[in-house]
């Protein structure tokens, strides 16, 4: 993946980027929003690095470059004295994936790249179609029949993580990333857990079809079609 920087100087543009190349990443520069945007969408598969001054000027940015349907990871670095819980949140809201106060550690701006790469790109209103229902990123429901089920932040994280690539088959490390990013990661059984949760709305909203799969001693994959549980099986496998 390509990191591309936006930044208020050449200096902190050139400090940036020479992190994110020994971290394995390919980089570049871009001097003003518009140019950065441009070569967003030549690239679909980059990354931006925002170095915001000022928080209004990275929530303007972020917005600016959703609207223009830019759907790359944004990643925005705040100066430290314009960052707070309200001023993040709002930078988030209007699009970005991730915000932290600058200056950052090099080894938790690494960290975030990476976290960010491997969670995907950005999704401003998805929509997962399964057999029984519509999943509704926006509304964080699950709806069809005349039925809802609301789906918590995480089990949304987690159904995100697998419908995105049903062709794969996610270990519980690929889902921890996804769902927590490497912050106050809880233990992997977590996963189990989650995914209990998750089957048991989605069952119920797919009439008793199961979309997600358990591949035994690899992980979990996304089944869009659904296919019907063996209870029989995962009782004498949880026997042994």
């Amino acid at each position: 993946m390509r990191v591309i920087v936006l930044a208020p100087s050449r200096e902190m543009e050139t400090e940036l980027r020479a992190v994110a190349e020994d971290a394995g990443f390919e980089s570049a520069g871009e001097p003003i929003p518009q140019e950065l945007c441009s070569a967003l969408y030549r690239d679909p598969d980059s990354m931006a690095v925002i170095r915001s001054p000022n928080s209004a000027f990275a929530a303007v940015t972020c917005r600016d470059f959703r609207r223009a349907d830019v759907k790359n990871l944004l990643f925005v670095l705040l100066d430290a004295g314009e960052f707070n819980n309200g001023a993040a949140a709002l930078i988030l809201k209007c699009g970005a994936d991730d915000v932290q106060p600058a200056p950052i550690h090099t080894d938790e701006f690494v960290a975030r790249l990476k976290a960010l790469a491997r969670r995907g790109a950005y999704n401003d209103h998805l929509f997962i179609k399964m057999p029984g229902c519509i999943y509704d990123a926006e509304t964080g429901n699950a709806e069809g029949g005349g039925r809802k089920k609301h789906l918590t932040q995480t089990e949304a994280r987690l159904l995100t993580a697998l419908a995105l690539d049903p062709s794969k088959i996610f270990s519980k490390a690929d889902l921890m990333d996804h769902m927590y990013g490497g912050e106050d990661e809880p233990e992997q059984k977590i996963v189990d857990v989650l995914v209990c949760k998750l089957r048991r709305k989605l069952i119920e909203m797919n009439d008793g079809l199961d979309v997600v799969r358990t591949v035994w001693g690899r992980g979990y994959q996304f089944e869009p079609k659904g296919f019907t549980p063996d209870y029989r099986d995962a009782r004498s496998r949880r026997s042994r």
